[in-house]
């Protein structure tokens, strides 16, 4: 035999007794036979087909998630906005009409308001808090529910069990965004929720190193998903799902210290004078503490606190961090900081984003991993500057960071 046709047909190693999940990175599987190829291709026989679709590693994740959820089915998407896209698509039609969460992901709003409406699907923006705006909201037309809770970055909270009673009988779906929670610390369906959505690249993953979403819910809803995934390409790609699968193991582990650090900088942040604000769902007096008691069994680390000094405050006190990321994504190990109304909230009017409480001083931190000490050291420093009303001036490196990346070049 020829040497490339040896080196093609070399054939594989086997992975049966490797200790850790293998990726299955192929496009394609084969068949032992014209005839199983078709049964797969026809659903008469259970099997792989093509990895837009069906890949071995995106199905471990999405087992293990829907376990974690208590869900029977998971479906995993290439991000979670192709999440929100699959549901619209496989759900609504034209003429449909959309509840949507007052002050949820800018992006998620304006899909539904935007694009979507350009196929006659309309959508109404209620107070998540509210329960008498949700019955006067909802119409005749109302297909779907939509809500984030908590809500990011005011973290509001939404009566589940309520919302479930109101969505079953107007005949529509309620859909949970649980990214800021994750399975640990709330689980939507046990409350009435249809299908629970996650943006994986946040708390799932852990490290902010990939972008993906998932849903989870019975079968019978996650089946039409599939089949909207088949068609449209939006998939999972196999080392992102080894990735999350992985991520899935620590996440407990990571969600209790992540609480236990927002805890210890929360209280802080009520301490300085600066502070007009903190907003976290295990505030005492927070509106919604009864709820949370009954559905949360755990606190999201992501804080929103207002600054005295409207956005110039807010904006010297972000340029003035050292240690802490100026990054909007959330749930990685390092501590995060974004201002709102200038970057994730950026897409509603100036007077909706009075009317939702996305104010120019609101400051939101996701509290990372690091040591509460070391976080509240640069948030105490970083307060002190947003006082100062001279510009601003380029941040230097902090003496934390300085340090450890001595120690890092000494150690190489």
């Amino acid at each position: 035999m020829e040497q490339t046709t040896r080196a093609i047909h070399m054939g594989f190693p086997s992975l049966e007794d490797s200790h850790a999940a293998a990726i299955a990175m192929t496009s394609a599987y084969d068949f032992t036979s014209a005839q199983e190829a078709s049964d797969r291709f026809n659903g008469v026989a259970e099997g792989n087909i093509y990895s837009r679709f069906t890949n071995p590693s995106v199905e471990h994740f999405e087992q293990k998630l829907a376990s974690l959820e208590h869900a029977d089915a998971a479906v995993a998407f290439a991000s979670g906005m192709a999440a929100y896209l699959a549901l619209a698509i496989t759900f609504l039609k034209q003429g449909d009409h959309v509840l949507l969460a007052s002050g949820i992901f800018g992006t998620t709003t304006h899909l539904f308001r935007q694009y979507f409406g350009q196929f006659g699907i309309t959508a109404t923006c209620v107070d998540l808090d509210d329960p008498h705006a949700w019955q006067e909201a909802i119409q005749l037309n109302t297909r779907m529910i939509l809500v984030e809770s908590p809500t990011n970055p005011l973290l509001k909270v939404a009566d589940l069990a309520g919302l479930s009673r109101l969505a079953k009988h107007h005949d529509a779906l309620l859909v949970v965004d649980n990214t800021l929670l994750s399975p640990v610390n709330q689980r939507p369906l046990a409350h009435g929720a249809d299908l629970v959505l996650h943006s994986t690249g946040k708390f799932i993953d852990g490290q902010g190193r990939t972008v993906g979403g998932v849903i989870a819910g019975r079968k019978a809803m996650i089946q039409p998903l599939k089949g909207y995934l088949r068609s449209s390409g939006t998939c999972m790609n196999a080392f992102t799902a080894w990735v999350l699968s992985h991520g899935l193991d620590t996440l407990k582990a990571r969600m209790t210290l992540h609480e236990q650090n927002a805890r210890t900088v929360a209280a802080w942040l009520r301490e300085q004078p600066c502070v007009q604000q903190v907003f976290a769902t295990f505030s005492e007096d927070h509106p919604q503490a009864a709820v949370i008691a009954r559905q949360q069994c755990g606190h999201s680390p992501v804080l929103s606190f207002v600054v005295d000094g409207g956005q110039d405050a807010a904006w010297r006190c972000i340029d003035a961090l050292q240690l802490v990321s100026r990054c909007t994504n959330i749930g990685d190990t390092k501590s995060m900081v974004t201002h709102p109304a200038s970057t994730t909230h950026c897409r509603y009017s100036p007077e909706e984003k009075a009317q939702y409480g996305i104010c120019d001083g609101l400051v939101r931190i996701c509290v990372g991993l690091e040591a509460s000490e070391d976080i509240i050291a640069d948030l105490q420093q970083a307060l002190a500057a947003s006082q100062k009303k001279q510009s601003p001036q380029q941040p230097q490196q902090s003496s934390a960071k300085g340090q450890l990346n001595q120690e890092v070049a000494w150690q190489s």
